[in-house]
């Protein structure tokens, strides 16, 4: 980091006061003893050491108070400085007896001031800010000796998989979100992560990805991922992708109040094309819990043109009306319904009332899981107009229609006003670029 008290004169400079909270301590107090919560603490510190300039004025249990000095540059300084210590804290592993561990950050800060500081009016400024921000690793649960086990377990896979990206080893494969009348007519792609296998086949991250969500740390590679889905779209002007992501990274505050997603948003600033090719995706979970800013997010999207997909529609986590206050651009039914549709007429049923549900948040609806030609069938009676699954959408790496010919016909509308809609571009399968390294790994 710059040391900018050597280059910005003492009239251009500012104070302010940092609470920097060790989120998951309690957990990591559970499943590895109260020796790992001083070694996280002690790590904190000489991580902070390390961000110049800043000084260390306490450290207690489970959090450090910082004073730092910043430059009078941009409103959003002081939060580019605590995503970075977050993004550098985070993503670094502690290492351990038991493994190593993992740390969820977050940072409070005060309004910076010139000269010296009130520490009782900026520590309290500083910790509003800091009862703001979204901490999903905090809930952690790790109460029980089984649950004590599963954290640790979690916390191995998860800390393997991020070293697993950060060493380029995983890629995304492409499924085709298609028409199952006319299955080279194509939606978009969706992005799903994988690595190689030790017999050099294809294997989901899907396990690994399920224990860092429920240690609470998602979000940390949701954005990495969300950065390399807009790669793919720089690279490919006819790509229209989407990816999920976990309903903890829906936020602007996760590491700080106002502190996340920077690079996405700077990103579609420079080239607002973007957003109207890419969808983010997450479950109807979502809804049941909003973390601190969750609906701000959902909107700033919305409003950059980005389409936002609601997934897993009618396993029973959130009603209608909870759902309708996300106002997804498109809904995909919970592919469960599909797998049992021909074990009765009553589950054959539900479908269409599923359907129907499903019309009332929005006008497009992505049935999910078609695995044979029953189920394609079964599809186009009910009226679906787009499908998802094994057959004839299996994911790959490769282009999935190599000598498609794209027509007028072929044109999937994006999420868009009806007349701009009318003038939109069919996406066809496309080759991913290279794997894209990402500086934050």
């Amino acid at each position: 980091m710059i040391d900018l008290a050597r280059i910005s004169p003492p009239n251009r400079c500012r104070n302010y006061l940092l609470v920097v909270r060790l989120d998951n301590a309690r957990a990591i107090a559970a499943a590895y003893g109260e020796a790992a919560v001083n070694a996280a603490m002690a790590h904190l510190r000489a991580a902070a050491a390390s961000f110049d300039p800043v000084e260390v004025r306490a450290v207690n249990s489970d959090e450090m108070i910082l004073l730092g000095h910043a430059a009078m540059l941009e409103l959003d300084f002081v939060c580019a400085q605590i995503e970075a210590f977050c993004t550098e804290v985070c993503l670094n592993p502690m290492p351990s007896e038991g493994g190593a561990i993992l740390l969820s950050v977050s940072v409070g800060h005060s309004d910076p001031v010139s000269g010296d500081l009130n520490d009782a009016s900026a520590l309290a400024e500083a910790r509003a800010r800091l009862a703001r921000v979204a901490a999903p690793a905090a809930a952690a649960d790790s109460a029980t000796a089984q649950g004590q086990a599963c954290y640790r377990a979690d916390m191995a896979r998860a800390v393997r998989l991020l070293a697993q990206v950060a060493h380029g080893e995983t890629f995304f494969a492409w499924r085709p979100i298609f028409d199952p009348r006319s299955p080279e007519r194509v939606l978009q792609h969706e992005a799903l992560l994988r690595y190689v296998g030790e017999q050099g086949e294809q294997s989901d991250c899907r396990a690994a990805y399920e224990a860092l969500e429920r240690l609470g740390l998602a979000h940390l590679l949701d954005r990495h991922q969300v950065l390399r889905v807009l790669d793919e779209l720089e690279a490919d002007p006819h790509a229209r992708l989407s990816i999920a992501i976990s309903s903890q990274s829906l936020s602007f505050d996760l590491g700080g109040h106002d502190a996340a997603w920077t690079d996405f948003l700077a990103r579609l600033e420079r080239n607002p094309a973007l957003a109207e090719r890419l969808t983010l995706e997450f479950h109807e979970a979502a809804a049941c819990r909003f973390w601190p800013g969750t609906l701000t997010f959902l909107h700033t999207l919305r409003e950059l043109g980005v389409g936002l997909g609601l997934y897993g529609f009618g396993s029973g986590h959130a009603s209608v009306r909870q759902l309708a206050v996300l106002r997804p651009n498109f809904v995909k039914l919970d592919s469960a319904f599909l797998r049992t549709a021909f074990l009765s007429e009553r589950n054959r049923a539900r479908i269409g009332q599923l359907f129907a549900q499903a019309q009332s948040l929005c006008d497009r609806i992505v049935l999910t899981g078609v695995e044979t030609p029953a189920q394609i069938r079964l599809a186009v009676e009910e009226g679906a107009e787009w499908v998802t699954g094994a057959r004839l959408g299996r994911a790959s790496t490769r282009r999935a229609w190599t000598h498609l010919q794209a027509s007028a016909g072929d044109c999937a509308p994006a999420f868009q006003t009806p007349a701009e809609s009318s003038a939109a571009s069919v996406p066809v399968a496309f080759t991913p670029i290279r794997t894209w390294q990402s500086p934050v790994f």
